[in-house]
């Protein structure tokens, strides 16, 4: 399994997700509320090993299209962010991580920033963002 599909299988987890949005890859709708993985541009390779083992970064920005019509929406959708870099954290902790390929093992899963709103339309919709990480070693 790819690493872009151990994360949205990963993510498609998380209780905190709207019942029956759609977790895509590469691609976001126009309907609220659709969530989309887009990986980042960054340096793969952190730390090599002298047994040709290294340990690596794959950034990825998590997304979604929400109602952005009032401030009680707004507020809300933040707070959803604020749980899901929470949620990403105590998995860290509990040693829940991703399931990589054979050779691959995960470390981290973190958030890196604070959500924010990335883009906002001309009707009442927006795309909020938040940029993430995924450590992990590869033998």
């Amino acid at each position: 399994m790819s690493i872009i599909n151990a994360l949205k299988t990963y993510i498609a987890t998380y209780s905190g997700l709207k019942i029956n949005a759609p977790v895509w890859v590469d691609y976001l709708g126009a309907d609220p509320t659709e969530y989309t993985i887009i990986p980042l541009a960054g340096g793969r390779i952190v730390e090599s090993y002298i047994d040709d083992s290294s340990l690596r970064e794959y950034p990825f920005a998590f997304q979604s299209m929400e109602s952005t019509a009032d401030e009680l929406e707004r507020l809300e959708t933040q707070g959803f962010y604020e749980a899901f870099a929470d949620w990403l954290e105590s998995q860290t902790e509990n040693g829940d991580l991703p399931e990589l390929e054979a050779g691959q093992n995960a470390e981290k899963i973190e958030a890196t920033g604070w959500a924010y709103l990335y883009q906002q339309g001309d009707s009442q919709t927006g795309i909020y963002q938040i940029q993430c990480r995924l450590t992990y070693t590869q033998e």
